[in-house]
C-alpha cells in the first residue's frame, strides 16, 4: 500500500499514463493522487515547484515537473517529459486554469487575454500536443470546464466565456479524433473548497449565490472532481465522449430554493 491510502479505490487506471496539470493544490493535486492511487503512472505539472514537492513527498512514485504552461514551448516540453520519464502517455487530464469575477464592461483587452490564455490556450495547446504523443491504441482526454461556463452568472464575463469555449472545444475534439481512439471529455466542476476558494467560502461569499440555491447543501470537495477525472479517464467510460459533466450539487442542473 502507498502513503496515498485515502485515495484508494478500484484500480481502474492500471496500466495508464498520464500527465495532469495544475497538480501543485486543490482539485488538480487531488487528481495526481487519485490517479496514482488507482494505478496510473502520473507526470504532474504546475508553476509551482514547492506545491510538487509536497506532493511528491505524500506520493513518491509521481514524477513532477515545474512549467510555465503559458510558454510557447510548454506542451513540447511536458509530453517529452513524459515520454521520458514514463513512456508514452495515453490520458491527459488538463486542470491549470484561473477563475475571476468581472462583467464584459469591466473587462479590458489584457484581462481577457489574460483568462483565455490560461483557460483555454493551454487546454487548446496541451490537447493539441496530446493527439500527437497518444500511440496507436489512443487515449483519453479531460478537460476542465465550469458550471460557470454552462449557465449564465454575473460578473464573470472572460472566466465564463474561457470555460464555455473549453465545453464547445471538447465536443469538437470529440468529434475529430473519435476514429484514432481518442475520447474527449469534460469536468465542469461547481463551487469546491480548494486553497484558491478557501477563503470566501469561509466569508460566505458563497451563501445566496450557490449555496442556499442547490439540493445538495454541503461544499464541493477537490476528491468530488478528482473521482469524476478518474471514471473518465478510464476503460469504464469507453463509450462516453464529446460529454461535459457537471459536478455542482445540482445548482447547473436544477432550480432550487431553500425553504
Amino acid at each position: 500500500m502507498t502513503s496515498n491510502e485515502e485515495h484508494v479505490g478500484p484500480r481502474q487506471l492500471s496500466g495508464k499514463t498520464a500527465v495532469v496539470t495544475g497538480a501543485a493544490s486543490g482539485i488538480g493535486r487531488e487528481t495526481a493522487l487519485v490517479f496514482a492511487a488507482r494505478g496510473a503512472r502520473v507526470l504532474a505539472v504546475d508553476l509551482n515547484p514547492d506545491g510538487l514537492e509536497s506532493l511528491r513527498l505524500e506520493e513518491p512514485a509521481i514524477e513532477i515537473l515545474a512549467q510555465d504552461l503559458t510558454a510557447s514551448d510548454a506542451a513540447g516540453r511536458v509530453f517529452t517529459a513524459c515520454q521520458e520519464r514514463h513512456g508514452t502517455p495515453n490520458v491527459l487530464a488538463n486542470i491549470a486554469g484561473k477563475a475571476g469575477d468581472r462583467p464584459v464592461a469591466d473587462t479590458s483587452d489584457d484581462d481577457f487575454e489574460f483568462f483565455v490564455r490560461l483557460n483555454l490556450t493551454t487546454t487548446f495547446a496541451m490537447s493539441r500536443e496530446a493527439v500527437a504523443a497518444f500511440g496507436p491504441d489512443g487515449g483519453a482526454i479531460v478537460n476542465t470546464s465550469s458550471t460557470f461556463g454552462l449557465v449564465g452568472v454575473q460578473g464573470s464575463a472572460p472566466y465564463s466565456a474561457a470555460k464555455g469555449a473549453v465545453s464547445s472545444l471538447t465536443r469538437q475534439m470529440a468529434a475529430d479524433y473519435g476514429r484514432q481512439n481518442i475520447r474527449v471529455n469534460a469536468v465542469a466542476p461547481g463551487l469546491i473548497e480548494t486553497p484558491a476558494t478557501a477563503a470566501k467560502v469561509a466569508e460566505g461569499v458563497f451563501d445566496d449565490l450557490v449555496t442556499r440555491s442547490r439540493p445538495l447543501p454541503r461544499i464541493g470537495r477537490p476528491a468530488d472532481i478528482a473521482h469524476t477525472f478518474a471514471f473518465l479517464a478510464s476503460d469504464d467510460a469507453a463509450f462516453i465522449t464529446g460529454v461535459t459533466i457537471p459536478v455542482c450539487g445540482g445548482w447547473s442542473t436544477t432550480r432550487f430554493r431553500e425553504r
